[in-house]
């Protein structure tokens, strides 16, 4: 019997998740689209599941029919099956090809074009039918508001469209076991979690980063070029996706288990106990996930050394490495979440062109690279598969949203004075020596005067610098004197950017432990 693909992949996601500032919202929205997509094997079980992702999913079936049939019936098939699962509130193409014999990758070649040919002829958005209200969408500001929302305090006869209300109450309902579902049964039903942002963030003995969070935005490099070389067959690009995912359930069961036995991760919520973690999104190849900010360079070295041995063995390729850049933002709880995200997705695509760009220099500078042929070094960096120079990721600290003007490129070159913030990279590799050298610092100089050097520098005072660094290392006890200079050796040798990393870690860094 003929054998049948099907790609069913949802569009325009910004207008399904990232089109509010309520957390509920988003969180809905997400999962929302990921349960559509993963469910479809269960709504028609004909349907045989090879990979599945945050948005998009790859099936498999049996049918006597042709081609035209199934284009015809399956493909509608399915579209009413998502459009019930989400009550038609997502946009999703769905396409079906039949098997090629042996050529497995020409038949996800000809499902993708086929969806893209789609949607050069859909509407950027889901257009809500006419609705007689007298205002837009308090949430979302365009759709037509006609469900009241009386969750702000002081705001009376708001109203929400429809979109955004049913991504709310799933958002709402999934919050309290979204971990068990993820991770496949797994008891997690009685880890509650902070029911908003501020009770996530607040902790008054946490000083100045009380009210503060960490929002981490992570995303595979190059994941879908590997993917598309070594994934010839079916069974291949199922393996290599659970590959992906076993490792993120790693590091996600991990955190939850560390975040039980750790008081600096609860928090008591309405007379309950609840984890300080809020999972906004957990696709295929990205995540975003907020803590507290006490936490935030804690968790990013943990993921990091759990995804540090990720891998997909291929009998072409060998074990090819795969790596991951991150975002980081350090901000106030109350920041505008909405502007806080599209930031950290600016910021993770300058730390792709970062890692590459360090990478490449890397071959003319690391004596372990500089005697690979031209062909040897295409596919990693093509790949970015190298575990040292390519897991890597980018912070920002954002006193107040309303330090940005212009890009955010153009505002961290005004900020630190630098045509090239590249050397702002933290690499996992270098993470545990940084928290050392960072906490060993810390015990023995005063901020200020790690700031001073860093304004100087910034300023482009020279001799400036070189006085501040001189006190500084003469205000050091002398018993400290040799671990203190070897610490800041580490951080700033033929690296001014290392004075700046120091200052705005600083504080970041008190509690991060291994």
């Amino acid at each position: 019997m003929p054998i049948y693909y099907v790609q069913a992949e949802a569009f325009n996601l910004d207008n399904v998740i990232s089109d509010t500032y309520d957390i509920s919202t988003i969180r809905g929205g997400s999962f929302m689209l990921l349960d559509a997509v993963k469910s479809l094997p269960t709504a028609i079980p004909a349907l045989k599941s090879i990979a599945t992702a945050a948005s998009k999913g790859i099936f498999s079936y049996e049918d006597p029919g042709d081609l035209a049939a199934q284009k015809r019936v399956m493909v509608q098939h399915v579209l009413r099956t998502l459009r019930s699962i989400t009550q038609g509130h997502a946009t999703f193409l769905v396409a079906v090809e039949r098997e090629i014999p042996n050529n497995f990758k020409l038949v996800l070649e000809h499902l993708d074009a086929d969806v893209r040919r789609q949607q050069w002829r859909m509407p950027t958005v889901v257009v809500p039918p006419f609705e007689n209200t007298d205002q837009e969408c308090y949430l979302d500001g365009w759709r037509p508001g006609v469900v009241s929302y009386n969750v702000d305090p002081g705001v009376t006869g708001a109203k929400i469209s429809a979109a955004a209300d049913h991504r709310r109450k799933v958002g709402r309902k999934i919050k309290q076991h979204l971990f068990s579902q993820l991770l496949d049964g797994q008891t997690y039903e009685d880890d509650l979690v902070a029911k908003d942002l501020g009770k996530l963030a607040i902790d008054d003995h946490k000083g100045i980063l009380s009210g503060k969070i960490a929002l981490m935005q992570v995303d595979g490099n190059s994941f879908g070029r590997i993917r598309s070389a070594v994934c010839d067959t079916d069974t291949k690009r199922t393996a290599f996706d659970d590959t992906i995912q076993d490792c993120r359930n790693v590091f996600l069961s991990d955190v939850l288990k560390r975040a039980r036995t750790d008081p600096d991760f609860r928090v008591m919520d309405d007379g309950k106990e609840g984890l300080r973690i809020e999972l906004l999104l957990w696709g295929g190849d990205e995540f975003t996930l907020i803590v507290p900010a006490w936490k935030g360079l804690e968790v990013l070295e943990h993921f990091y050394r759990i995804a540090a041995r990720l891998k997909f063995s291929d009998e072409r390729y060998g074990d090819v490495p795969m790596t991951h850049r991150a975002a980081v933002i350090f901000c106030h709880h109350n920041a505008p979440i909405l502007q806080i995200r599209r930031l950290a997705n600016i910021l993770l695509g300058m730390t792709r062109r970062n890692i590459s760009d360090q990478f490449e220099a890397a071959f003319a500078l690391d004596p372990a690279l500089a005697g690979l042929t031209e062909e040897d070094r295409d596919r990693p960096h093509g790949w970015l598969s190298n575990p040292k120079y390519c897991n890597a990721a980018r912070y920002l600290v954002l006193e107040s949203f309303d330090m940005l003007r212009g890009s955010l490129e153009q505002f961290l070159e005004r900020y630190y004075r630098m045509d090239d913030t590249s050397g702002m990279l933290l690499y996992a590799n270098d993470l545990s020596k940084l928290r050392t050298n960072i906490q060993i610092i810390r015990a023995a100089v005063p901020k200020g005067h790690v700031v001073e050097i860093a304004k100087a520098i910034s300023q482009g005072y020279g001799a400036r610098k070189s006085e501040l660094c001189e006190r500084l290392c003469e205000s050091v006890a002398p018993e400290q004197r040799d671990a203190v200079l070897a610490a800041i050796d580490a951080l700033t040798r033929d690296n001014d950017a290392g004075w700046y990393l120091l200052a705005d870690l600083w504080d970041f860094a008190e509690e991060w432990k291994a």
